[in-house]
């Protein structure tokens, strides 16, 4: 049995909808042990879904007439699993633009491919199987780390009637990558940024530019640049179009995060002191070494989005820089939880060309277990694949936990969701059943 049973209703987070006219898409999960992640568990608790959102959630919620009633006894019911990083459907050639080392112009939304060679499906609605398989209905897709500034990340669902249905936050981030990778992409060229100077040299002047382009009103003053009112509609305040800095405006003004791939300690540092020197909101993505640094990034309030416990080489090259992955631990997770620190947990899959789809997704339940095994709370641990990641990417509105008005993108395991025994046996995106396991 997973943690101790509250059978009380949640309070705000249950309503009655008894009264309430039935609209269509009405499903009913009753009898599973509900695991809301943002309140106890509920033994023997009914999940009401409405028209794509939760309606209800409790262990005594009345059930509206005309329901689909489904009966989940036994079942562990859990909102859907976010994969905080991942390059799923992004073609390798796709992911980064190496000609130029700083790009935040540049938006992976236009190059990502729910399926194709990077999935299975089928002619009509949107279902990525290999992630749904394993409780994903979300993840955050960025750009490749082979450059400084990648570019624009985006936060879209798994599954869904058409391709505008999956994005839930378009821009979400701008991913920028420190360490030996970006390095070795231009040392490779023999060009410049080839040390780790000069990265974080060019990244400095891009930043300091930006801060001046904004002071000087040169471009849109808040909001999308292509909103009414803005430079796109010829606003009293509009200049030239341009985009990179109208990208890293978005970041300065605080609208969006720096989402900064780093592994080994002084990257992690150089990171803290950028984000400090030019106000901006800050992610560590990897952090393998990050519990070397677990009280200053707690201090901070710096989150961080690990990557597989297992096998946290993130690195897309071939052979990653030993310098960037010093301080490996599979107790990183539970040290960093400990001290305080937000963590999310991270699959980082990416494509493998014609050898095979970058699916870790699908697994990263079972590779978040590892840090159940060193100690970590088990709450900690599911928290960290739904409501944390939700946080962390700033959809924690619609996504994350098991409340009434949020997208009702629900998974009934049949044991366990920690366990390599269990499996998603129900997956519900917007309320609608997209994978279903037969026995």
């Amino acid at each position: 049995m997973i943690g101790a049973a509250r059978g009380a209703v949640l309070g705000a987070v249950a309503i009655c909808v008894a009264g309430a006219a039935v609209q269509a898409q009405t499903v009913a999960l009753t009898g599973g042990l509900v695991l809301p992640i943002s309140s106890g568990p509920i033994e023997g608790g009914t999940v009401v879904m409405v028209d794509g959102r939760i309606a209800a959630v409790g262990a005594d919620v009345a059930i509206p007439a005309g329901a689909e009633v489904v009966d989940v006894t036994g079942r562990v019911v859990l909102p859907g699993i976010i994969d905080a990083m991942s390059y799923y459907g992004v073609a390798g050639e796709d992911m980064n633009e190496v000609p130029n080392p700083l790009t935040p112009e540049l938006r992976i939304i236009e190059a990502f491919a729910p399926f194709g060679t990077f999935g299975s499906g089928d002619a009509g609605e949107i279902r990525v199987r290999e992630l749904l398989q394993g409780g994903v209905t979300a993840m955050y897709v960025g750009p490749g780390d082979a450059t400084v500034l990648g570019g624009q990340g985006a936060v879209v669902k798994t599954a869904g009637a058409r391709f505008g249905d999956l994005i839930v936050r378009e821009p979400a981030a701008i991913d920028i990558t420190l360490g030996g990778r970006p390095a070795s992409t231009y040392r490779d060229m023999s060009r410049s940024p080839s040390t780790r100077m000069a990265v974080v040299s060019q990244l400095r002047e891009l930043l300091v530019r930006a801060r001046e382009w904004v002071e000087s009103g040169a471009g849109p003053q808040g909001g999308d640049a292509g909103d009414e009112g803005e430079a796109g509609a010829g606003g009293e305040n509009a200049g030239p179009r341009n985009l990179g800095m109208e990208a890293m405006a978005r970041l300065l003004r605080g609208e969006v995060p720096a989402r900064v791939q780093a592994n080994a300690t002084r990257d992690i540092r150089v990171a803290i002191e950028l984000a400090e020197e030019f106000g901006f909101e800050l992610v560590i993505d990897g952090g393998a070494g990050a519990h070397q640094m677990r009280d200053e990034l707690a201090d901070r309030g710096i989150p961080v989005v690990l990557g597989p416990l297992s096998h946290p080489y993130i690195s897309g090259e071939e052979i990653p820089d030993p310098g960037d992955y010093g301080g490996v631990d599979e107790r990183n997770a539970v040290w960093l939880n400990e001290a305080g620190v937000h963590i999310s947990f991270a699959s980082f899959s990416r494509s493998f060309g014609t050898f095979g789809a970058g699916v870790a997704g699908q697994w990263l339940l079972i590779d978040a277990s590892i840090a159940l095994g060193h100690g970590m709370n088990r709450a900690d641990v599911l928290r960290a694949l739904t409501l944390s990641p939700a946080e962390v990417l700033g959809v924690s509105d619609r996504l994350g936990s098991l409340e009434v008005g949020k997208d009702a993108d629900v998974v009934v395991f049949d044991g366990d969701p920690l366990s390599i025994r269990t499996w998603a046996s129900r997956v519900y995106v917007g309320g609608r059943l997209v994978h279903e396991r037969q026995d």
